[in-house]
């Protein structure tokens, strides 16, 4: 999570649900901004990111204890030159 602006857009999953891609990609609505709102409705999230600082759980003290579970995978892409 960053502290940049953002979109979300819904995906269908497989299993039936709905997945929603967050990135930070228009200005005033971050993933931090998303997260906070939809702790209320939630009941797990499922995290990817390239790059990830504890702060921004911090940033969700409070919040995120509201959710069940939250699996955060964290990781880059290594391309061969």
């Amino acid at each position: 999570m960053s502290h940049g602006g953002g979109t979300a857009r819904g995906v269908t999953d497989p299993g039936g649900g709905e997945l929603f891609i967050v990135d930070n990609s228009i200005s005033g609505w971050t993933v931090l901004e998303y997260l906070r709102q939809w702790t209320d409705v939630a009941r797990s999230f499922d995290i990817t990111t390239g790059f990830f600082e504890i702060g921004a759980l911090l940033a969700l003290d409070g919040k995120w204890q509201q959710v069940e579970k939250v699996r955060i995978l964290n990781g880059t892409s290594r391309y061969l030159a």
